[in-house]
């Protein structure tokens, strides 16, 4: 049933919604970028959903539901929020030609990198059993420190890919203008880290000395 809920989520959210949104916006549907911009978000986010279903069903039944639900939903109000806008002006952008300047190979190197983003966050999520859509502590899910895979590097990568793909959607979208308000969706991820990391500092057993090892929270050698 979670697998289910879950793929019909990602489908609406990240095909449909955004499908709507920018070809509405547009006023046309012959933009190739978009097509494969849709298409991988599509298919990541199955993938990832399958894969959680397959190699932790706690963890997809945890992000559908979580028993204490934290900040869940003012952060999915606001998700949602930050996605209409996004892509709304991504594609009105197609439409009045404000900065759809980017070049061919520029538009393909931004989906490469919504793709190496979106592949970041799935390899956190597949590596962390307890990386819930909710900011608590899973006490309930015995939660303990994570530190290999992504881990290792930086101590939430998960929200580091989903950064690198919104900032590069600017690009696959052909809508530099669009980048302004994923640097907002930047200022709220660094928000909900700082909060969440000094969560996780205070409370959950062995993270500190996680810390100590894994310096950086987002960026190596930045923050």
């Amino acid at each position: 049933m979670y697998l289910l809920i879950t793929l019909v989520q990602y489908a609406v959210v990240f095909g449909a919604l955004p499908a709507v949104l920018i070809f509405g916006m547009a006023g046309r549907w012959d933009l190739w970028n978009v097509w494969a911009y849709l298409g991988i978000f599509v298919a990541i986010w199955s993938f990832q959903a399958v894969a959680m279903h397959r190699v932790s069903p706690d963890l997809l039944k945890e992000r559908v539901k979580p028993s204490n639900r934290g900040r869940q939903p003012l952060a999915a109000i606001g998700g949602i929020i930050f996605f209409i806008l996004y892509w709304s002006v991504a594609g009105l952008d197609q439409r009045f030609h404000w900065s759809d300047i980017v070049p061919p190979a520029g538009i393909v190197a931004g989906l490469v990198l919504v793709v190496i983003g979106l592949a970041m966050v799935t390899w956190a999520m597949l590596v962390n059993s307890f990386f819930s859509s909710a900011v608590r502590i899973q006490e309930d899910r015995g939660q303990k420190v994570i530190s290999s895979g992504p881990y290792a590097i930086v101590r939430h990568p998960g929200y580091t890919g989903t950064i690198l793909a919104f900032l590069a959607s600017g690009l696959a979208l052909n809508s530099l203008l669009s980048i302004i308000p994923a640097v907002l969706f930047l200022v709220v991820i660094v928000n909900r880290t700082t909060i969440e990391d000094r969560m996780l500092q205070g409370q959950l057993a062995g993270y500190s000395n996680y810390a100590t090892k894994v310096r950086y929270r987002l960026m190596p050698g930045v923050w």
